[in-house]
């Protein structure tokens, strides 16, 4: 059986139409995020993007919205650094120009003509810019250091976060007072905080509740904070503030209500003065995240562990337990920061988060992601329906080699992505909380893009226990899923033994829009309650046993739309729900010879919704003798051609030679008396099927 570290350190792709100029690498030297996109340096010093594009901000041009392969911008070679806001990005050539592209709200690109801008365009001539800073996802306020030490401000300026004296926006640089050492910024919402060579801490903007401590509610200019010269790197999101010192120690202040300051304290939403952050333990490398969570390397015995905090929607902690967005208060909050596990023992080079996802850096020049992925920001080349999240880290940024080997795995070591894995194989003890976790990893989520997959091919559960009670529709999202429900290529699905069969209570949806699905046996099945949605859409499957279900009570739309549908094996006992077969327009054969009643049920509504009469009167309804003639005098039943079963075996019969009794096909036409001259087919003589093959 493969691990699950085995797995992780492949990317299994698959590949879909898609524009980019040139394959990358795979070695990458420089790694940024936005609120949805991602961008990166190749070691020849090529810029490359993916994820969201609805406002240009891949700087690729027009086109699609989104990509999960990596797309060329331009095709110089001379890039060094890029950071990115909400649809917008800057990027620093080796030369020091500056460039801008996407969303040009507030005049946040500092290029001045009041455009957006699709390809990336320069900002101003000069040719000495360092690094720059923008709003975490949020607003549109941009700042930036010069390789002489300056520091400069443009866009969104209505907080006083410019720094420029007054509460306006600005279209293009403008410089910050007139000092010139000044070393790392950062922006929030509506304030900034940043430092000198000296150690100092700085800051500016709105004041929401102690993110500039003691200062003013309204900075209009840097102003220092305390008096402090030990500290090293400084990071604002939303209304919260970190800052690392020179010892490794992680401290933290300003305002939020998540509990996501670092310590488990949901009473505490607002911090004054820089507090320590006491549940890390080793020294702090870096620290970054998103509104709802955060993310930090720690070096702790000479090696670097990633820890994060916060909301894990759409996988964002990448701890292998995240659910889809909108699953209300189903989605794990970690208000102290948690290790996640890396694919492999990762030298620490670089970290960058966007809104719900990271994108890790090594030294062996990898990248590393998890978390959301909906636009493809992960670069993990999936296809489109696959864009939903991953729950743990996986190898992005590159194409690897596609296998079709089978992935063997249990319940403890459900992998956080099966992108290119088209067999399945689950051992060991499965419940509903399992399933639930599978069905994510499946990319069958809840929310957009709709759930789905496309490349599963082969389920084999033949070697799985089931726990008792367990149930194929599980929590997701804001209600519920099947399983293995949209996966369209899924064509042989292995049932776990009849033993184990008879734990599962109910198959809602389980199979629901498995378009390839051939064949599937229940015959285990005796204690299942719920069919509802079942295989609602199976396209393929010709015939179903449901004989041994003696306990269902719930069959809406079980087998609607399963267009090629022929026969079905009915159970004694069995409660016929709306929409039951609807669309079933090949259905010829119910066999229902172990019906146990006298008295024909009613039938429900729509039960063969949009089947016609003359559909209608070529399905053959086998019963027993005893209901036969409360199922042929019924004002709805009698539509079907309705025929006795015999009080022995159903399962065939030999005709002697001196047996003249008519043989009919499943269209009720007489087709003979002579079982011996008859060509391979189904058939009914005296009531009773039979197979001629």
């Amino acid at each position: 059986m493969r691990t699950l570290k085995r797995f992780l350190l492949l990317t299994i792709v698959a590949c879909f139409t898609c524009i980019s100029v040139k394959a990358q690498s795979g070695a990458w030297k420089f790694i940024a995020t936005g609120d949805g996109s991602s961008y990166a340096i190749d070691k020849d010093g090529a810029l490359w993007s993916w994820g969201w594009n609805e406002s240009g901000q891949l700087g690729i041009g027009g086109g699609n919205n989104k990509y999960s392969i990596p797309q060329r911008v331009g095709e110089e070679n001379n890039w060094a650094f890029v950071t990115a806001g909400k649809a917008y990005a800057f990027f620093i050539k080796k030369d020091g120009t500056l460039w801008a592209v996407g969303d040009n709200s507030k005049n946040v690109q500092g290029v001045g003509d009041g455009q957006s801008h699709k390809v990336l365009t320069q900002v101003g001539t000069d040719r000495d810019w360092k690094t720059v800073a923008v709003t975490r996802f949020f607003g549109y306020s941009a700042l930036a250091i010069k390789t002489n030490g300056t520091l400069w401000a443009w866009g969104e300026g209505e907080s006083g976060a410019l720094g420029l004296g007054n509460y306006k926006n600005y279209a293009t640089p403008t410089q910050v007072g007139t000092d010139n050492d000044w070393k790392d910024v950062s922006v929030g919402n509506g304030f900034t905080i940043a430092l000198k060579n000296d150690g100092s801490l700085w800051g500016w903007g709105w004041n929401a509740r102690g993110c500039l401590w003691d200062l003013p509610m309204l900075v209009k200019v840097p102003t220092q904070m305390g008096t402090e010269t030990d500290w090293v790197s400084v990071f604002a999101v939303a209304e919260t503030a970190y800052g690392i010192k020179t010892d490794g120690s992680l401290w933290v202040w300003g305002y939020c209500d998540n509990n996501t300051f670092g310590f488990d304290n949901p009473e505490l939403t607002e911090i004054k003065a820089p507090k320590k952050v006491e549940t890390l333990n080793g020294k702090v490398k870096f620290i970054s995240g998103y509104d709802a969570g955060r993310t930090a390397v720690v070096e702790e015995n000479g090696k670097d562990i990633v820890y994060t905090w916060g909301s894990n929607a759409d996988g964002a902690l990448g701890n292998g337990k995240g659910v889809a967005a909108d699953a209300g208060s189903g989605i794990e909050m970690s208000p102290v920061p948690t290790k996640i596990n890396l694919p492999e023992d990762i030298v620490f080079e670089q970290l960058a988060c966007g809104e719900g996802f990271s994108i890790l850096r090594g030294s062996n020049d990898k990248l590393y992601g998890w978390g959301k992925n909906r636009g493809g920001q992960l670069g993990n080349y999936c296809p489109e329906d696959q864009m939903t999240f991953v729950q743990s880290p996986i190898k992005v940024g590159e194409k690897s080699e596609q296998t079709d080997e089978t992935l063997t795995f249990s319940s403890e070591e459900i992998p956080g992505s099966l992108l290119g894995i088209k067999k399945l194989k689950l051992v060991g003890a499965w419940g509903t909380s399992d399933f639930q976790k599978l069905t994510q990893t499946i990319g069958n989520n809840s929310g957009f893009p709709p759930a789905g997959n496309t490349v599963i091919e082969e389920i084999d559960m033949s070697g799985a226990t089931i726990k008792p009670n367990t149930s194929l529709f599980v929590p997701n999202g804001l209600s519920n899923a099947g399983t293995f429900q949209g996966c369209k290529a899924l064509k042989v699905f292995v049932m776990p033994s009849a033993e184990e069969q008879a734990n599962i209570v109910s198959l809602r949806s389980a199979f629901q829009n498995c378009t390839a699905l051939t064949e599937l046996d229940l015959t285990g099945c005796v204690n299942v309650k719920e069919m509802t949605d079942m295989m609602f859409g199976c396209k393929s499957i010709k015939k179903i046993d449901i004989s041994n279900c003696v306990n269902v009570k719930g069959s809406e739309s079980a087998f609607d739309r399963c267009e090629a549908l022929e026969e079905i094996i009915m159970p004694a006992q069995f409660t016929l729900g709306k929409f039951t077969f609807g669309y079933c327009h090949q259905l010829k054969l119910i066999d229902w010879s172990r019906y146990g009643g006298d008295t024909a049920p009613d039938m429900p509504n729509d039960l063969f919704q949009d089947l016609d009469n003359d559909i209608l009167t070529n399905i053959t309804l086998i019963v027993p003798e005893t209901s036969f003639d409360s199922f042929a005098n019924h004002n709805d039943w009698k539509k079907l051609n309705v025929v006795k079963a015999s009080a022995t075996s159903v399962s065939g019969v030999e005709q002697t030679s001196n047996e003249k009794s008519y043989i009919y096909n499943l269209n009720g036409m007489i087709v003979g008396s002579d079982l011996k001259q008859l060509k391979k087919g189904i058939y009914i003589i005296n009531g009773k099927k039979v197979v001629v093959d």
